[in-house]
């Protein structure tokens, strides 16, 4: 369930769910299950903050086997009318297919009377369009319910249950129950109970957990008080959740996990003979590192991305045949494709199990198919391991130079895989983002203008990323994106530049041409025009926290390898310029130089930036911040220049100069 008060609140205390199949979806209305504890109105003489106040947050959910129950009761009240805006509208968000959601009350206290404020017919029922965004589709529906004549001050209570569980899973005692939130909750209660024993941990900091059985089921409860809001803050890592919560599962080991798996996978995997005829052929044309090659990009490019997660393809893939003849399918759809054309080349391939929003932080978790989110494949050739992503584009076509996507921990789905699996690169060079970039301006000192030609080099997941820009924007945009940026570092630059690329998807590199006039070059600096240079293709990769004294780490692009050079060409005399000397920067988040040289009319330097690691631990931000301003002044390069028409207008002052003082004498 999610309402507008901050959607995070409710919207992360809500269990991973997937749909199973359509449904017409219906709502029931009854009194609140007889297992569950309604709690009372909570008192604390913690004092009122912001614009609403959390009083109660109260989730129970009870495992038996297959079936599933959730529970969850709040009471909360605005403190004034941004408050009122903020919780006014409640939207319980359920699966039809396999879940019914029961409305238990919906009521408001005002000045000591409660007043039942449940219409059953007030509900508006609609299909989440949340994931359709994603291109995927899985039978979401959201039921919106918007109170009246709501008044700060007012006491507002709501409880439902969502009654079922995905039965695709072999068990369903697995979850995640959040016990902080931006906001402070004056008391937080949790309890699951189950007919198994669970396993459970903390991500953050551990707090008590009441451990009791009775009737054969155990039961888990965590009852905390003035539970204190967490700082929201920004720019830190995406494998970092900075809220506490509880994580529980029946399972014990990723073994388990894997078994659950593999029955998923245990489909029908023949491939039409048109198609083994194909591969037959690639294998005989191109060698077996080129058809396999020719199948990673059959799949990716051929195949497109969409996935409708219905019935029991919310977490099976469908068989190889239909998505072939769907020409579409999602991640596993595409996955188990990809596996069953290379095993008809011979070719070992597993799909494997990932999460796109965790990275390396699932290596925490208890075992559990909550974990993942994403499938992609793990192929083994030549005695080396190269992991695809089935669903990625652009990609180009050899599967040597293939962007390498670092989801850092996998379950490969095999019989003999027992625990998640490290993530490596095939090489180096196919992991990190990878920029060349030349300059060479052509300055007129006298007009104050410039010429600027800048040819850009960009390989593997680089290349990738510029493709995708390239293939997804018309001729318009991107002169505008280019030449933005460019007024970024020279107001000057003229709005209609000349922008031309050149693809190699063999080698999977990409080559940007760039010419752009510049008026107005050089900046009025104490009666001088001082002329300035910019390592403008490193700043996008630079962090720079707004918040310095923070509680999260500060993410920072990885794995980032820039090099850049500025030729400089002038009309002119150079006069002055900042020192010729190196500079060098070398900390435990990266390494920087600044080369610059005299040429015989004008100047070059050179910048070479690469990354160390992905985050700054948030006590070293201070340090950290420390060496970004030393970079930050030594990306700018400052050089003055006169015109050759000032140039003898100065000599000749000095010849009339000297006429003078010969008569004087």
């Amino acid at each position: 369930m999610k309402y507008r008060f901050h959607g995070q609140l409710l919207a992360t205390v809500f269990i991973a769910l997937t749909s199973l199949a359509q449904a017409a979806p219906e709502l029931f209305f009854s009194a609140a299950p007889d297992w569950v504890e309604v709690l009372p109105p909570v008192v604390s003489k913690r004092p009122a903050q912001g614009s609403v106040r959390v009083h109660l947050l109260n989730s129970q959910i009870r495992h038996w086997g297959k079936e599933q129950q959730y529970y969850f009761q709040v009471i909360m009240e605005p403190l004034n009318q941004q408050g009122v805006n903020e919780i006014a509208e409640l939207n319980f968000s359920f699966y039809p297919a396999f879940q019914k959601l029961l409305v238990h009350d919906i009521s408001i206290q005002r000045d000591g009377e409660r007043l039942n404020r449940l219409k059953e017919d007030a509900f508006k029922l609609f299909q989440s369009e949340q994931e359709l965004s994603s291109k995927l589709y899985s039978e979401q529906w959201n039921a919106l319910y918007i109170l009246e004549d709501i008044r700060p001050g007012d006491i507002i209570r709501y409880t439902y249950t969502i009654d079922g569980s995905n039965p695709i899973f072999a068990r369903n005692d697995f979850g995640r129950l959040y016990l902080s939130w931006p906001q402070a909750v004056d008391r937080r209660l949790v309890k699951v109970i189950s007919d198994k024993k669970l396993n459970y941990r903390f991500n953050h900091h551990a707090v008590p957990v009441s451990e009791t059985r009775h009737q054969g089921n155990f039961a888990y409860t965590l009852d905390l008080r003035d539970v204190a809001g967490v700082l929201a803050e920004s720019e830190y890592p995406y494998w970092h959740d900075p809220l506490n919560y509880f994580q529980y599962s029946g399972y014990d080991t990723w073994a388990e996990v894997n078994k659950w798996a593999l029955e998923l996978y245990q489909v029908d995997r023949s491939l039409p003979a048109a198609l083994e005829k194909t591969l037959d052929s690639w294998r005989a044309q191109l060698g077996l590192e080129g058809a396999v090659s020719k199948a990673i990009e059959y799949v990716q490019e051929d195949i497109r991305y969409f996935g409708i997660e219905l019935g029991i393809n919310s977490h099976q893939p469908r068989t190889p045949q239909e998505t072939l003849q769907k020409r579409y399918g999602d991640c596993k759809d595409k996955a188990l494709l990809l596996t069953s054309m290379l095993a008809h080349l011979g070719v070992e391939s597993y799909p494997a199990l990932v999460s796109s929003s965790r990275g390396r932080d699932i290596g925490r978790d208890i075992p559990s198919p909550e974990t993942f989110n994403h499938v992609i494949n793990l192929i083994i050739l030549n005695d080396r391991e190269y992991w695809v992503d089935a669903t990625a584009s652009g990609q180009g076509i050899d599967i040597e130079h293939k962007g390498f996507f670092d989801y850092e921990l996998a379950l490969p789905i095999a019989e003999h895989t027992q625990s998640l699996k490290a993530m490596e690169p095939s090489s180096e060079r196919v992991a990190s983002l990878s920029a060349r970039i030349e300059e060479q301006f052509e300055i007129d000192a006298a007009e104050n203008s410039a010429h600027l030609h800048v040819r850009s080099h960009f390989t593997h997941l680089k290349a990738e990323q510029v493709r995708q820009f390239f293939l997804s924007a018309d001729s318009e945009q991107i002169k505008s994106s280019y030449t933005n940026f460019i007024a970024g570092y020279y107001p000057g630059v003229n709005a209609n530049p000349e922008i031309l690329y050149k693809d190699s998807l063999q080698e999977n590199q990409l080559e940007v041409s760039e010419h752009y006039q510049i008026s107005e070059f050089a900046q009025l600096h104490s009666a001088r025009k001082i002329f300035s240079l910019y390592g403008s293709a490193i700043v996008p990769y630079l962090s720079k926290p707004q918040r310095p004294i923070r509680k999260t780490p500060l993410a920072l692009a990885h794995p980032v390898d820039v090099l850049q050079s500025a030729t400089v060409r002038i009309r002119g005399e150079l006069l002055w310029q900042e020192e010729l000397d190196t500079i060098s920067i070398d900390n435990p988040w990266f390494t920087f130089t600044r080369r610059a040289k005299r040429l015989k009319n004008g100047l070059e330097v050179k910048y070479a930036f690469k990354s160390k690691t992905d985050h700054v631990e948030q006590q070293d931000v201070p340090q950290y911040l420390v060496q970004f301003k030393q970079l930050d002044t030594a990306l700018q390069y400052k050089f003055w220049a006169k015109s050759e028409a000032s140039l003898e207008r100065s000599n000749s002052q000095e010849m009339k100069n000297l006429i003078k003082s010969l008569i004087r004498k």
